[in-house]
């Protein structure tokens, strides 16, 4: 994810503004991930398995998702989720959009943007993301998530290795967790407690982790799912949780290419902003021409996905995080920002270590002067090592 250059006290209450958001998202990717698995097994017992479709010509197929309590009225988008996914490279970009970011909706002026779907629907909803993060939409799915844990009830569970005990309670916030560690059967709400936790020396980052690890434990068992029975009772869930204007024959495709992405390919980004309050209204103010250049280069960059670790050999207080920031904007994802061994580098050094890499022009421009060293490692968790030197400050 990108960052703005704020003060620490901004970032602060950014984090702790867009944390707030996170919970509802990965429980919205999971479900939505789960939706297409359960179509593949429909299709099968119906024999009307594989269908032909087109949108595998398609360079990117782009998938609006807005989570509401209702389907059928228009409340205010509780979650908003831009699903990404490319045929070619096989790979996924899931984009949270926070529901309080500040945008210019279509005939209304700026406003939060979950205010779309209350004045207008799925179709308001989608021309305002359309035109906030200037990329085309194909598909839409309105997701009532509560049905969630009826669907995994349905299934009779499912299993996941508890890594360690998880207990919580918030009582104003109605949330209780408690989990023991083991392997074990979860039912539809332990499986929601499994995927809020968050209470750990891991934060966020072992939240993640844990609902991508349920994610793919929800594919495998419905994958595997061979009660025929039961099918029609699946069917009952679904049909009550969702809106979407994706045709039989290109949910089977999508279903299809979501198994044909590796949990690697998987990227996963939050619409950055600063907080502010205008008339007593809290919103997230997001820099618009930053978003689209991220996106777009998350999108249709060939460094989408390239790993970086970024380290100051120059001394220059915050040349690192300047230059990572830039990286980001290229589409290049940053492990992370050090310091390196001293700070007597006078040349920057930059250290190839896949033979996947093919630096462009525009990468190359953010340097003065540079050093080129290729160190071609087998399975390297890095494949691009920049070291800052003093060229940098001149």
């Amino acid at each position: 994810m990108y960052e703005n250059n704020l003060e620490k006290k901004i970032k602060r209450n950014s984090r702790k503004y867009l944390r707030k958001k996170k919970d509802k998202k990965f429980f919205l990717i999971v479900f939505s991930i789960f939706l297409l698995a359960i179509l593949i097994i429909f299709f099968k017992y119906l024999g009307i398995f594989p269908f032909s479709s087109d949108i595998l010509s398609f360079n990117r197929i782009n998938i609006l998702i807005v989570g509401c309590d209702e389907v059928e009225n228009h409340g205010r988008a509780d979650t908003i989720v831009l699903l990404s996914i490319s045929p070619k490279a096989k790979d996924a970009l899931i984009l949270s959009i926070p529901r309080d970011t500040r945008v210019e909706i279509p005939g209304r002026g700026m406003d939060k943007i979950n205010h779309a779907y209350a004045f207008g629907g799925i179709d308001l909803i989608s021309k305002t993301v359309r035109s906030f993060l200037d990329i085309p939409l194909h598909f839409y799915v309105v997701a009532d998530f509560e049905g969630f844990v009826s669907i995994i009830d349905a299934l009779g569970g499912v299993e996941v290795d508890v890594e360690k005990e998880m207990y919580y309670v918030d009582k104003a916030g109605g949330v209780k967790i408690d989990l023991h560690p083991g392997k074990q059967i979860l039912d539809g709400e332990k499986a929601l407690e499994y995927i809020r936790f968050r209470q750990d020396k891991l934060g966020d980052l072992g939240r993640i982790k844990r609902q991508q690890k349920l994610a793919i434990a929800l594919v495998n068992k419905i994958m595997k799912y061979n009660s025929v029975l039961k099918i029609p009772q699946l069917l009952e869930e679904v049909k009550d949780c969702i809106n979407t204007n994706i045709e039989l024959q290109d949910a089977v495709t999508l279903a299809n290419l979501f198994s044909g992405v590796s949990q690697e390919k998987f990227k996963f980004e939050t619409i950055q902003g600063t907080p502010i309050y205008i008339e007593g209204i809290s919103y997230l103010e997001p820099n618009v021409e930053e978003v689209r250049q991220r996106i777009n280069s998350l999108l249709y960059s060939q460094n989408s996905g390239i790993k970086v670790e970024v380290l100051n050999g120059s001394g220059l207080s915050g040349i690192a995080h300047r230059v990572a920031k830039e990286l980001e904007l290229q589409g290049f994802e940053i492990v992370n920002i050090g310091n390196a061994d001293n700070f007597n580098y006078e040349k920057t050094k930059i250290v190839v270590c896949s033979k996947k890499i093919n630096l462009d022009n525009e990468f190359k421009r953010l340097f003065k002067d540079f050093e080129m060293v290729k160190d071609y490692q087998a399975d390297a968790d890095l494949d691009l090592v920049i070291i800052l030197g003093k060229d940098m400050t001149e």
